[in-house]
């Protein structure tokens, strides 16, 4: 029975990523009045990052240091969802893409103490992540270095919505989907069950 269960985990944490990170990037990127969607978006996505967590091993610090970044994504996005107008609405865009790809880091980072298939995963997305935190630490460090990598837009921008639509938040939302489909596609076939830390 308990591997039904974990499969069954597996499955809903497999759908549950890749559904929520593609339709939350998806409306992000339309209507700033679909508040209620956006929000049922993060809802699906917070569930299968929660499942994912939990077939990784929650109680492991790497599995569980990626899911207290991710929520504080999470909560930086929402701020963004729902007090679009607030005065200081670019330093919780920055603190979104930037608590994602940071989760993003932790979770590849622990794929490369798993098994070979995973360790490749867990490669590309250590690549996928650090480059673009290495550019927003440069970038946010020097306003020259960020105008060179297109990340001064992020910086300094301070109208809401328009943020979700900027290069930059669109390029790492969509590393994230990049990766959560990597990551969905090893849960699906049950490749992170189980495993050690």
């Amino acid at each position: 029975m308990k591997n039904n269960i974990v499969a069954l985990n597996a499955r809903v944490s497999s759908v549950c990523l890749l559904l929520g990170a593609s339709l939350l990037h998806l409306l992000n990127q339309t209507n700033p009045a679909l508040v209620p969607l956006r929000l049922v978006a993060i809802v699906i996505l917070v569930m299968g990052v929660w499942a994912f967590c939990d077939e990784m091993g929650m109680k492991k610090p790497l599995n569980r240091a990626g899911f207290v970044v991710f929520m504080l994504s999470i909560v930086a996005l929402t701020v963004t969802i729902l007090e679009p107008s607030a005065e200081r609405i670019g330093q919780y865009y920055l603190l979104y893409s930037f608590a994602l790809l940071l989760a993003m880091l932790i979770w590849s980072l622990a794929f490369l103490h798993r098994k070979k298939e995973v360790k490749v995963v867990g490669s590309v997305g250590v690549l996928a992540a650090a480059v673009p935190i290495a550019a927003l630490v440069v970038g946010h460090l020097s306003v020259a270095a960020g105008a060179f990598f297109r990340i001064d837009s992020l910086l300094s921008m301070s109208d809401g919505q328009q943020l979700l639509q900027s290069v930059p938040v669109k390029a790492i939302e969509a590393a994230f989907i990049l990766w959560a489909l990597m990551t969905a596609m090893m849960l699906w076939k049950g490749k992170l069950v189980d495993c050690p830390d």
